[in-house]
């Protein structure tokens, strides 16, 4: 599912470049969390029911990450100046 008015889904890569991704409804990709830097795989995530907490789960020793927006929004809430890869 699409989360929120900025209509991004969140999902993990675990082979080409581990890390957590958001894909907006036009296709573009966004970094989210690159899991190479950490030497480990994601291995899922979850949100908190207010959406303010992304959860990530690394294969590799067990890890988990509790991930907040730097401007204190909801990871559904709206996006501004964000990059996006080629497709």
């Amino acid at each position: 599912n699409f989360l929120g008015d900025n209509g991004l889904l969140y999902l993990t890569e675990e082979d080409y470049e581990p890390g957590v991704y958001g894909r907006d409804l036009s296709g573009n990709i966004f970094t989210i969390l690159e899991g190479r830097k950490h030497g480990r795989e994601p291995s899922g995530l979850a949100f908190s029911p207010d959406n303010i907490h992304m959860y990530v789960a690394f294969l590799t020793g067990g890890i988990l990450f509790d991930v907040t927006r730097e401007d204190g929004l909801p990871f559904d809430g709206k996006t501004l100046n964000i990059r996006h890869h080629a497709v």
